[in-house]
């Protein structure tokens, strides 16, 4: 269910399902434009995977996922936390056609459990300029080159 809190993405991009589907979901694309995963990252329910990000300068952040729900060239789901830190998100990647070389993405970080407000680097405002980041320039911009 959609909260005010959640993030909410809408992007249009110029390459079609197939392509955008494996730049979400295979690694030796994931790398290029969203993080890696390091061979963690695979598509069966209930996986779970683990990767470090974070400001170079500062903290590498452990993140661990676990896979709710794929619907291939459709739908991934999964849970966003960071171990030894309180709070959970759910990210939702929807994604459907708008003609053979055109493809929509629905995104949706849902905040299902609040995370850290002890933790200045977990405020909701770090997570908008982030997915702001990787939906709406890193992702097209990796999908354009292909």
């Amino acid at each position: 269910m959609q909260t005010a809190n959640d993030i909410v993405l809408e992007k249009i991009y110029k390459a079609p399902v197939a392509l955008v589907w494996q730049a979400i979901t295979e690694e030796q694309h994931m790398r290029n434009w969203y993080f890696d995963f390091k061979g963690q990252f695979q598509l069966h329910v209930g996986q779970t995977f683990d990767w470090y990000a974070g400001d170079l300068k500062d903290k590498q952040w452990l993140h661990r996922g676990e896979m709710l729900e794929i619907v291939p060239n459709k739908k991934l789901v999964h849970t966003w936390t960071y171990p030894g830190y309180s709070g959970k998100a759910i990210a939702y990647w929807e994604l459907s056609e708008v003609d053979a070389q055109t493809t929509k993405l629905n995104f949706r970080f849902e905040f299902a459990e609040p995370f850290d407000a002890n933790e200045p680097a977990l405020v909701r405002g770090n997570f908008v300029n982030g997915w702001n980041e990787l939906i709406l320039n890193s992702l097209e911009q990796y999908l354009n080159k292909q």
